[in-house]
């Protein structure tokens, strides 16, 4: 039988926290429940994750990418493998053209 891997510890960037903060308590709930999921399975379909284009990541731990995941079709949050092993990095998250032109 296969061994589950452990969930990502999450670090939460700045620009995350301020995003978020400015979020309706139902986009929150939406964006807590695609932080869990992909805490625990960032290889989720329904999180849609795709590699975001022309950005470069902060923290080498994940080759310099970062990515897009689907919290709904209108929210999404960016995050990049880092900044230490087993760790993900949140960079930003909210509605798809304030949070992806904010990367």
């Amino acid at each position: 039988m296969p061994v589950k891997a452990p969930p990502f510890r999450l670090y939460f960037e700045i620009v995350f926290l301020e995003s978020y903060e400015a979020l309706a308590l139902k986009e929150k709930k939406l964006i807590d429940k695609a932080v869990k999921l992909l805490a625990s399975n960032p290889r989720h379909p329904s999180l849609n994750i795709h590699k975001a284009q022309n950005v470069k990541a902060k923290y080498p731990e994940g080759g310099n990418s970062v990515f897009i995941a689907y919290a709904t079709k209108h929210l999404r949050l960016t995050f990049e493998y880092g900044p230490a092993p087993g760790m993900m990095a949140l960079r930003n998250c909210g509605p798809h053209d304030v949070c992806e032109r904010k990367i």
